[in-house]
């Protein structure tokens, strides 16, 4: 289960919300997040500004934590580093992790 906080409607508070990802899938990475930033664009979907947010909403798209787990196609990461990710379009499509200490 993953543990959040999510709007269920435009400009709502964000209360604890939580809820099941369903199975890793191969092309997938599961990062355990230990910080999420809150950006401008994250304000829009919450406020559903550009008509396309479905609720609940969880904002923050941009993370630093640790790879807990991999899909059996990835092969560019191993599970425990750390570091941070934006995190848009398909899950970790691109994910390109920064240590912590280095831009």
């Amino acid at each position: 289960m993953i543990k959040a906080y999510a709007a269920h409607e435009p400009g709502g508070t964000l209360k604890p919300f939580e809820y099941d990802p369903g199975e890793l899938q191969p092309d997938q990475v599961e990062i355990d997040v230990e910080y999420c930033g809150i950006c401008h664009s994250d304000l829009s979907m919450l406020d559903n500004d550009w008509g396309m947010t479905t609720y609940p909403f969880v904002p923050g798209h941009e993370v630093a934590g640790t790879v807990a787990a991999l899909g059996d196609q990835v092969k560019r990461l191993e599970p425990g580093p750390t570091g941070g990710s934006g995190l848009d379009g398909p899950l970790l499509y691109a994910l390109r992790m920064v240590p912590f200490g280095r831009s």
